[in-house]
């Protein structure tokens, strides 16, 4: 079972538990519930709501206690989901979702991958921090050009950091 939280945004099931949609027409018309997730969970969601006129509820064993920030951020991402996605899954910005998953790169709890930026933007991230170290962004930012964004070099330094810090392990 997968958690509401990991589905739906909190505004979303709000949505859905004042206005008690009976169709799918009804149901697209809640913020939050496009065309795809209409089709996963949509016949799902209008069965629910008649169980729960009826007087049916939730077991004790099938609420889902929402986990910490980090886990449901790697969970979305092992799932597929873009920095994007999980902003708005998780009703955040995108700037502190990269800020998280770059947290879990350092940690070594995810890995870097390659599909967030292109190879050359990558690579071009890599030489800044080569030359100019690993402790601040903005000289890091300063030798690269206006177009690589913050979040670009966040991750990427995460990366490096990480590759520093196992080095330094196999060292000791």
């Amino acid at each position: 079972m997968i958690a509401a939280f990991i589905v739906l945004h909190d505004t979303t099931l709000d949505e859905l538990c004042q206005k008690k949609p009976k169709t799918m027409r009804e149901l697209r018309q809640i913020s939050g519930m496009g065309e795809k997730k209409c089709e996963m969970y949509g016949e799902e969601i209008l069965r629910l709501f008649p169980r729960f006129e009826n007087g049916e509820r939730a077991s004790e064993q099938s609420r889902a206690k929402p986990p910490n920030a980090s886990l449901e951020t790697l969970e979305l991402l092992q799932q597929g989901h873009s920095f994007e996605e999980i902003a708005q899954i998780r009703g955040r910005k995108v700037t502190s979702v990269v800020a998280l998953v770059a947290d879990l790169i350092e940690k070594g709890e995810v890995g870097f991958q390659q599909q967030w930026m292109s190879v050359g933007r990558h690579q071009q991230i890599r030489e800044a921090c080569a030359r100019v170290g690993l402790e601040w962004m903005k000289p890091i930012k300063g030798a690269l050009p206006n177009e690589v964004t913050f979040d670009e070099i966040r991750l990427v330094l995460a990366e490096m950091r990480r590759e520093k810090t196992a080095q330094e392990e196999v060292h000791l």
